[in-house]
């Protein structure tokens, strides 16, 4: 997972190249002069006053990409904000240029690799949680904990106790754990962000890029199991051509 791509911004010319959830093979590329934008009135109501600079200038924009693989071509609807940044030209002064972000994506952009072994209501949690990603921070740590709940029940973790009342997500972690304490400990830590995302607005880009990277680990030993089937492919590999 490469976390610095979704923290990108980007210009008029191109998008980032977030890869595409519809192919996987391809990357977002921005539809040459797709993008349209305008200054927000509330940004340039003060634009009369001494103190006001290009750097107080906000943006709303819209934007087409399509991905860059002709067999797919899926297209992309791109919303979000922008305003001038400043840097400096070669001969050292002092220039502004238009910069975007990215507030929504449909069809949403996937951080993470979505097996297709996952179950529809995993799916949707993990779709929630990306979407989110660029509006609603706590948001998407929530998401990230029902996904969490999701895969639980995928994997037929109990969601009562013996008496027929409600078990807990902790309880639930440690039920999972007792047989697979490495990957139990992870989702206990998905968890607890999903938990300050509840309570607080407290999480930030790198807090979500961080859950997203254990998550996709998480699912690919438990769901794909992976390391297992490397495990078979080498021990395969050693009957039939290692020493006798």
């Amino acid at each position: 997972m490469n976390k610095d791509l979704w923290k990108q911004s980007f210009e008029d010319g191109a998008c980032p190249e977030w890869p595409c959830p519809a192919c996987h093979a391809g990357v977002l590329v921005l539809e040459k002069g797709s993008l349209r934008h305008a200054a927000t009135d509330a940004s340039m109501r003060d634009r009369d006053e001494e103190w006001w600079g290009p750097e107080h200038v906000v943006y709303s924009f819209t934007a087409w990409a399509a991905c860059s693989n002709q067999s797919c071509g899926e297209k992309f609807a791109l919303t979000g904000t922008g305003g001038l940044e400043e840097y400096y030209g070669d001969d050292g002064d002092s220039e502004y240029a238009d910069v975007f972000h990215l507030r929504h994506c449909h069809p949403t952009l996937h951080m993470i690799a979505v097996s297709d072994n996952c179950p529809e209501a995993l799916r949707d949690a993990l779709n929630a949680a990306f979407s989110l990603f660029w509006i609603d921070r706590p948001s998407a740590a929530g998401r990230i904990r029902v996904a969490v709940e999701r895969l639980l029940d995928h994997l037929a973790i109990p969601t009562k106790n013996a008496k027929g009342g409600y078990l807990p997500l902790d309880d639930r972690i440690d039920a999972f754990g007792k047989s697979d304490s490495v990957h139990g400990a992870q989702l206990m830590a998905l968890k607890w962000l999903g938990n300050v995302g509840a309570h607080t607005i407290d999480v930030n880009a790198d807090d979500l890029l961080a859950a997203f990277e254990v998550l996709e680990h998480v699912l690919s030993e438990v769901i794909d199991r992976k390391s297992a089937a490397i495990a078979k492919l080498a021990a395969e590999m050693t009957k039939k051509y290692g020493k006798p």
